[in-house]
């Protein structure tokens, strides 16, 4: 998503063969597999069920995702910035959209309202929000049992559905019907068994492989065939135990939500606004603020709401919980 904003910002379409506007697309349905699979793991080993997963699970996920994205949002607001207006690619100095789309921009349902997103990373929040409400229903029915071939069944589905979805007007508000092919791939790599029969240093060709392919036809139904065969080969991976690609790795998961969120603020200020000054200071001001902003947003924001989410999270997950609400009815 980072390279494809850069690009657009300086007008750069294609990279040989690559439309540069893919790059992001595809990463973000790839993040849709990854995303599914550890949260599937998550709830296993919290050990819970019913009422007590539920609680959990999405208080968790919303202390996870709305701080940061209600604070993107009121940024853009206060600064009057908004995506691909006057004919600048990325954020720049626009009127904003009315109240309903305001709204919905905070609540992260632009898609239910179908208005735009204010900052256009936001567009794939909704989507996730939407899913994480299904997730826990699929993880209770597959636990301990590793429902492959019925998930295999529930992808083929999805994909019916949402090649179908276009073109009917009673669905036109349930585009999320367009990614549940690429959520499902990440239960069904949770479903299956882990043998790690391939050596970790043939993950990265194989997530280029796939990055290549898709740049050949970058379509999203071709982007469900090959998250469905991102899900069916991760398990076939053996763990990656190289420590410093190890510690890079957890370094960029960990600020990955801010990098994402922020990442268009520090090239709107540092390419945008600072558009008059010399490349020798755009370019070192654009490095610091894209390292920077994430890290702050993590430690200042980010962290301290997952703490708080957590621990309501394991307040309203308490084993008594549900008999003491008994009790108070």
């Amino acid at each position: 998503m980072l390279a494809q904003h850069l690009t657009r910002r300086v007008s750069l379409d294609r990279i040989g063969w690559i439309p540069t506007s893919c790059l992001g697309l595809f990463g973000v349905l790839l993040f849709f597999v990854h995303t599914c699979l550890v949260l599937m793991y998550s709830m296993e080993r919290s050990g819970l069920t019913g009422r007590r997963l539920f609680a959990s699970f999405h208080i968790r996920r919303i202390f996870r995702i709305y701080p940061l994205s209600i604070l993107a949002g009121a940024v853009a607001l206060a600064l009057h910035v908004t995506s691909d207006v006057n004919g600048i690619r990325g954020l720049s100095v626009a009127s904003l959209g009315g109240k309903r789309e305001i709204i919905a921009n905070f609540l992260l349902i632009q898609n239910l309202a179908q208005v735009k997103s204010i900052i256009n990373v936001l567009w794939s929040l909704p989507f996730e929000l939407q899913m994480y409400l299904f997730l826990p229903f699929i993880f209770l029915w597959i636990r301990g049992r590793r429902r492959f071939w019925a998930l295999i069944a529930l992808w083929t589905a999805s994909v019916l559905a949402a090649l179908a979805q276009p073109h009917i007007p009673a669905l036109g508000m349930l585009s999320i019907l367009l990614f549940v092919p690429n959520f499902l791939p990440g239960v069904i790599a949770y479903s299956l068994p882990h043998v790690p029969r391939i050596k970790s240093h043939f993950w990265p060709v194989l997530i280029l492989s796939l990055v290549a392919i898709f740049t050949l036809r970058p379509t999203l139904q071709v982007g469900w065939i090959l998250c469905l065969a991102l899900g069916l080969s991760i398990p076939w991976f053996a763990e990656i135990r190289t420590p410093w690609l190890r510690t890079v790795s957890n370094r960029i998961a960990t600020y990955s939500y801010g990098i994402y969120l922020s990442h268009q603020f520090s090239i709107w200020f540092a390419l945008g606004v600072l558009a008059p000054y010399s490349l020798w200071l755009r370019i070192p001001v654009l490095v610091s603020l894209l390292i920077a902003l994430p890290v702050v947003l993590y430690h200042v924001i980010e962290r301290p709401m997952i703490q708080v989410g957590i621990r309501l999270a394991n307040r309203w997950s308490e084993p008594n919980m549900e008999q003491a609400e008994a009790v108070a009815a």
